[in-house]
C-alpha cells in the first residue's frame, strides 16, 4: 500500500512537470523575438549615423571649395573644338566662368556644363583624389537632376571611375537611361568627366533626354569628344 502512494505521488510530480514545459518554451520563444529587433535597431542607428557624418563631411568640403580662393579659366577653345560637326542645335551661355550649352535634338534636349577651376592659391587641405571624387560626384548628382522625372532607380548601367598618378588625376562617371510608361519609351544619358592637372581642374558635366535612343548615341558620342580635348 505504501510503495502504491509513492508511486501515485511521483506520477502527479511527473504530470505537473510535464504540464509545466510549454510556458516556458513560449517564454524563451518571446524573449528571442523581441531581442531581434534591438539589435536590428542598433545596427540601423549606427549607420544612419555613420551615413550622418559622411554628409556632413561631403557638405563642410564643398561648402570650403566654393568659398576658397578659386578663379575660372576660359573653356571657350575647349568648347569650340568639341562642338565641331554636332549634330545638335544648339546655344552657348558663357557667364560667371562656365560655359552652359543648351542642346536640341528632334526629339530631345539637354545640357552641357563646362568650367575649369584654377587651384593653385585655394590652399584647400584634401588631397588630389578626394577634391575630384567630391567635386565629381557633385556635379554628376546636379546634372543628372536635370533629367526631369529620372531617377537613379531608371538607370540601365552605371559607371564611376577615379585615377590619379603624380600630380594628376581623373574622375568618370556616366548612367544610361532607359524609361517606358507603356506608350512612349525615353532614353537618357548623363556623364561627369574630370581633370586635375598642373593645379586646374576642367569640368565637362552632361545630360540629354530623348525618344529616340540614336540621339542618347549620338549624345555620348560628343561626351566622348569633349573628353578627348581636355588636357591630362
Amino acid at each position: 500500500m505504501k510503495n502504491i502512494l509513492i508511486l501515485a505521488a511521483l506520477s502527479a510530480v511527473i504530470l505537473t512537470g510535464c504540464g509545466n514545459i510549454s510556458p516556458p518554451f513560449k517564454a524563451e520563444q518571446t524573449t528571442v523575438t523581441t531581442a531581434a529587433p534591438t539589435v536590428s535597431a542598433a545596427a540601423s542607428s549606427e549607420a544612419e549615423s555613420t551615413v550622418d557624418e559622411e554628409q556632413v563631411k561631403y557638405d563642410t568640403f564643398i561648402a570650403e571649395f566654393f568659398d576658397s580662393n578659386i578663379c575660372f579659366a576660359d573653356t571657350s577653345a575647349l568648347v569650340t573644338e568639341a562642338m565641331k560637326g554636332s549634330s545638335f542645335e544648339n546655344e552657348i551661355d558663357n557667364s560667371n566662368g562656365v560655359n552652359k550649352i543648351t542642346l536640341k535634338g528632334s526629339n530631345g534636349g539637354g545640357m552641357i556644363d563646362v568650367l575649369c577651376v584654377d587651384l593653385s592659391q585655394s590652399n584647400l587641405d584634401y588631397d588630389m583624389k578626394y577634391i575630384l571624387e567630391n567635386l565629381g560626384d557633385h556635379y554628376f548628382s546636379q546634372t543628372a537632376a536635370q533629367m526631369n522625372g529620372i531617377t537613379e532607380d531608371d538607370f540601365v548601367s552605371s559607371y564611376r571611375m577615379t585615377s590619379s598618378v603624380v600630380s594628376k588625376g581623373k574622375y568618370q562617371r556616366y548612367g544610361s537611361v532607359q524609361k517606358s510608361d507603356g506608350m512612349a519609351t525615353q532614353f537618357g544619358y548623363t556623364e561627369t568627366y574630370a581633370v586635375l592637372s598642373e593645379n586646374k581642374l576642367t569640368v565637362v558635366s552632361g545630360a540629354f533626354l530623348s525618344s529616340d535612343m540614336m540621339e542618347r548615341q549620338s549624345f555620348s558620342q560628343l561626351m566622348a569628344k569633349f573628353a578627348e580635348n581636355v588636357k591630362y
